[in-house]
C-alpha cells in the first residue's frame, strides 16, 4: 500500500466538529493508507520558515495565511515525511467517501501530483509524490518570495503555482470527485462506506459554505 500523510498546520481555534472529523479521518483514510500531521505550533512553524526559506512568516491566528504555504510543505516538513511515498494537504471542513475506489495505488503510481479540483491545485485534496523535484516545484515561480510574505492570503497556490506544474513536465491529473462544494444544505448520505451526495457517489464532500457537518 502506498504511504500518505496530509500535512495540516493549523492556527487558531479548531471547528466545533472537529473531535467529529478526527474520528471521521480514521474510519474513513486510516484503513486507506493515510496518516495527517496536525501542526499547532504557530512559533515553530515561524521558525520552520525562517530556517529553510530565509523569510518571515506573516500570518497570526485565525486568518487564512498559512493556505499560501499549502505548495511548501513537503519541503517544509520534509524530515517529518520521510519514509512517505505522498504527502498532501487537505482541510478539516471535508468528508471522505470510499476513497480507494478513486484514489487507487495504481492511478497514484503513474502520477506525480494529483488535484481534485479540474483545474488548479485543490487546498482540500491534492497529493504530491515525495521526490525532491516536487517538493521544490515552488521555486519555479518567478519572485515566489513575494506571494508567502504578503500578510494576506492571496491564492497563488491555485494560480501561479498551478501553472508552474502544468508547465514543469511532472506527471499530473485533476479531476472532480467530489460533491458541489457550492451547495449549502447538502444532502448527504454515508453507506456501506460509501459517500453520496443527491443520490451519486462522490469520492468527497467540501462543506466550504455551510460549516456545518454534514453527516
Amino acid at each position: 500500500m502506498i504511504k500518505k500523510i496530509f500535512i495540516c498546520p493549523y492556527f487558531g481555534e479548531f471547528p466545533e466538529w472537529m473531535e467529529r472529523y478526527q474520528a471521521h479521518f480514521n474510519e474513513t483514510l486510516k484503513p486507506a493508507g493515510y496518516d495527517i500531521l496536525v501542526d499547532t505550533d504557530l512559533g515553530g512553524f515561524k521558525k520552520r520558515v525562517k530556517d529553510k526559506l530565509g523569510i518571515e512568516y506573516p500570518g497570526f491566528p485565525g486568518t487564512g495565511k498559512v493556505w499560501d504555504y499549502r505548495g511548501l510543505l513537503g519541503f517544509l516538513y520534509e524530515e517529518e515525511i520521510k519514509g512517505y511515498d505522498f504527502w498532501g494537504h487537505t482541510d478539516f471542513d471535508c468528508v471522505y467517501g470510499d476513497v480507494d475506489k478513486w484514489v487507487t495505488d495504481e492511478f497514484l503510481s503513474s502520477l506525480d501530483v494529483h488535484s481534485n479540483h479540474n483545474t488548479y491545485i485543490m487546498g482540500a485534496w491534492t497529493l504530491y509524490r515525495n521526490i525532491s523535484e516536487v517538493r521544490e516545484l515552488f521555486k519555479k515561480v518567478k519572485n515566489w518570495q513575494d506571494f508567502l510574505i504578503k500578510p494576506e492570503s492571496n491564492g497563488w497556490v491555485e494560480k501561479e503555482f498551478s501553472r508552474a506544474l502544468e508547465q514543469s513536465g511532472l506527471r499530473y491529473k485533476y479531476t472532480f470527485w467530489q460533491g458541489n462544494p457550492w451547495d449549502e444544505n447538502p444532502k448527504l448520505k454515508k453507506e456501506n462506506g460509501k459517500l453520496y451526495q443527491d443520490g451519486k457517489e462522490v469520492m468527497m464532500f467540501h462543506f466550504r459554505h455551510s460549516k456545518k457537518w454534514p453527516i
